[in-house]
């Protein structure tokens, strides 16, 4: 009975220790990944050149996004500027003075060929009027001819009637005379409405370098604002380019910006790991100085960037690599950009049972081999 007792003592006390052991044993070391730290940084260069007549910042000056880093003289665009507002006010005058001539001359040149063609109607009426006056006083002195000759009219009646149709006759022919007279003036009339079209197009002309002048003014405000060169995001200055008062050319560097407020580590995972690593996953990361914080991975690379071992022999396959990034905080500014830092990868999990990697505790050197 006290050997019963005894064994399932031992039992317990065996089942006990073996599941502290594997509760409290490492299933394997974490992978550290060299990895350098780094961060967006920015060119700060004008969009218009220009001398530089003031330079607010220098290596090392902490900025907030919109706030002004340097000024270009602004002379030369501003009289630029001047230059497109006076033209404007030239265009627009010119402009006004062609609208009122065009109208003017539209009501002038309407009246005069709306006279000349009621003129040429009514000189047309007229002669259509002598035409037949001339036919019937022609006819009547044909009778009255005829009848002299017969006896029976006298020579008063019948000078009477020739008198008659050569008034007729006379008439006709000044009023062909005005028609042809009223027919020149309609065209002349015509020929001025024509003026219009002419008058039109210097007036579209016009107003077409009116819109050109008025972009012209937008262009040089919108060119006299880009003498002010403001942050686009805040951060250290780490590079001065360029000194107050030199000359400088547009997307010249003037300073570089370090927005030292969200940094990253990057490093090369390989292929045989890479799929353990999910985006947002929290990964610890060892400084240089041996402290140790905490990431969130917030890239990994979707094609492979080089090969850590390359099969020169092409019996086995190239092991490639892929990229990951892990954002880390820097509310107290101990890291820089360039340093480098160890990414810890958690190891991956095992595949041995519990009774070999008891096996393993117990007989290293078998259990490996074995393994």
């Amino acid at each position: 009975m006290n050997i019963s007792k005894f064994f399932i003592f031992v039992g317990v006390l065996f089942l006990v220790a073996l599941a502290a052991y594997l509760a409290t044993t490492p299933r394997g070391k974490e992978i550290p990944l060299t990895g350098i730290v780094t961060g967006n940084d920015v060119i700060v260069s004008p969009q218009v050149a220009g001398r530089m007549i003031r330079l607010t910042v220098d290596e090392g000056s902490e900025v907030h996004k919109g706030d002004l880093i340097a000024e270009l003289d602004p002379a030369e665009l501003i009289a630029a500027r001047d230059s497109a507002e006076a033209n404007i006010h030239t265009l627009e005058a010119k402009v006004n003075s062609a609208s009122d001539t065009r109208s003017w001359t539209d009501d002038q040149t309407s009246a005069a060929l709306r006279q000349a063609e009621a003129t040429l109607t009514s000189t047309r009426s007229q002669l259509d009027q002598a035409r037949a006056n001339l036919w019937r006083d022609q006819t009547t002195y044909k009778r009255q001819q005829r009848l002299f000759e017969g006896g029976v009219a006298s020579a008063q009646d019948r000078d009477l009637a020739d008198a008659a149709a050569r008034a007729s006759d006379a008439a006709v022919k000044s009023l062909e005379d005005q028609v042809r007279a009223a027919e020149a003036q309609v065209s002349v009339a015509r020929a001025n409405r024509k003026q219009l079209d002419v008058l039109q197009s210097d007036l579209v002309a016009t107003r077409a370098q009116l819109l050109q002048a008025r972009a012209d003014k937008t262009t040089a405000d919108v060119r006299l604002g880009y003498t002010e060169i403001y942050a686009p995001l805040g951060g250290i200055v780490s590079v001065r380019a360029a000194r107050q008062g030199e000359v400088l050319q547009a997307g010249e560097p003037i300073v570089t910006i370090l927005d030292v407020d969200h940094l990253w580590v990057q490093a090369d995972v390989e292929e045989s790991y890479i799929d353990s690593v999910q985006l947002n996953q929290h990964l610890r990361i060892q400084l240089p100085s041996g402290n140790i914080i905490e990431g969130s991975v917030i890239f990994k690379g979707v094609e492979n960037d080089f090969a850590t071992q390359r099969d020169v022999s092409r019996t086995k396959r190239d092991i490639k690599t892929f990229a990951i990034k892990v954002a880390v905080p820097n509310a107290e500014r101990r890291l820089m950009s360039g340093m480098t830092a160890t990414v810890l990868l958690p190891p991956l999990p095992s595949t041995r049972s519990w009774w070999q990697r008891l096996t393993a505790a117990v007989h290293p050197t078998t259990s490996s081999i074995a393994g």
